[in-house]
Formats: structure tokens, sequence, C-alpha cells
């Protein structure tokens, strides 16, 4: 889990998987089934994704703020 939190915070950092993806050396793909992954195990939705761009729900907002 302390990898998906890096790739979570990379994400919201670069706001953009692919960069976040380079910056982690995984693929784009890869990250994106992390976060997915993370979501899971959280059992909330921290990414409001619509089409390439994406959002921070309210919960993706305070694990962002916890995860610093």
């Amino acid at each position: 889990m302390l990898n998906q939190l890096r790739y979570f915070l990379a994400v919201v950092k670069y706001h953009n998987f692919t960069e976040a993806a380079e910056v982690c050396h995984i693929s784009q793909s890869a990250i994106s089934q992390q976060i997915k992954a993370l979501e899971q195990d959280l059992g909330v939705q921290l990414l409001s994704r619509q089409g390439r761009s994406f959002e921070m729900t309210a919960a993706g907002e305070m694990f962002y703020q916890r995860g610093l």
C-alpha cells in the first residue's frame, strides 16, 4: 500500500497519470491499476475520472492531506 500511496500522491501532484508514471518509473496502465486497487482497498473513490482528466473526490482530498 505504500507504493500505492506514492503513486496517488504523484498523480495528484502532476495532475497527469502519464507524467506521474514516468516519474515513478512504471507504466501508465500500471499506475492506473494501482490507483484503482488503492480505491478498492480503502473502499472509496479517490479520483473522479472524466475521459483523460480527473478531479479529486472529497475522500481523495482528505486522503491526500493525510498522505502528505
